[in-house]
C-alpha cells in the first residue's frame, strides 16, 4: 500500500503498457469527441493528420486507467484537486503501444488536513519508440501512513511478579 510518505521527489513508477485499437478510437470519438479525424477513416485520411487519431481526452483516459491499475488501486489516494499542463505531444494512432510512467516532482503535507498530503506527479505516455505522446502534471491527495501502535506493555501476574534484575 502506498501512502503520502512513499512519494518522494525523484521517485519513478512504470505503470504498464496499453495497445490502442481502431475500434477504441472510433468508439471513444463517437461518444465524447466526434471530430472527423477521430471517427471516420476517409475524412481522417483527408485531414492534416493523414489518418485516424485518438482524441486527446481518450489518450488522457488511457493514462488514467494505467495510473489507477498500476498505482492508485494499491494506495491511500483520496482524490485530486486538479491537473496542470496537459499536453498532447504526438497523435496517437491505431496499433500504438503506449507505456505509462510517473515521476514525482514533489510533495507536501496538507495544511488543512494533517492526515493527508499533496503529491505532484509528472505523468507521461510514451510510444514503443520512446517518443513522448502525452504529459500532464497532477496534484493527488494521499492519506498519511497510519501510526504504528505502541508495543503492548507486558502483563504482570500479581501472584508471580517478574523478578527485576539487580546490578
Amino acid at each position: 500500500m502506498y501512502y503520502f510518505e512513499d512519494f518522494v521527489a525523484g521517485a519513478e513508477f512504470e505503470l504498464g503498457t496499453v495497445t490502442v485499437t481502431d475500434d477504441q478510437i472510433i468508439e471513444f470519438g463517437r461518444r465524447f469527441d466526434p471530430q472527423p479525424f477521430h471517427v471516420d477513416h476517409e475524412l481522417a485520411a483527408a485531414s492534416p493528420f493523414g489518418g485516424l487519431i485518438a482524441s486527446g481526452w481518450h489518450t488522457a483516459s488511457l493514462f488514467m486507467r494505467r495510473y489507477v491499475d498500476g498505482l492508485l488501486a494499491d494506495s491511500a489516494c483520496l482524490g485530486s484537486p486538479g491537473v496542470d499542463e496537459i499536453r498532447y505531444h504526438r497523435p496517437v494512432r491505431p496499433g500504438d503501444q503506449l507505456t505509462a510512467r510517473v515521476r514525482i516532482l514533489g510533495s507536501r503535507p496538507s495544511l488543512g488536513r494533517p492526515d493527508t498530503g499533496i503529491v505532484q506527479p509528472s505523468c507521461e505516455l510514451v510510444d514503443s519508440e520512446g517518443q513522448l505522446v502525452f504529459s500532464m502534471i497532477l496534484h493527488s491527495i494521499f492519506g498519511r501512513r497510519p501510526a504504528r501502535p505502541a508495543a503492548p506493555m507486558p502483563s504482570v501476574d500479581p501472584v508471580h511478579p517478574v523478578p527485576v534484575p539487580v546490578n
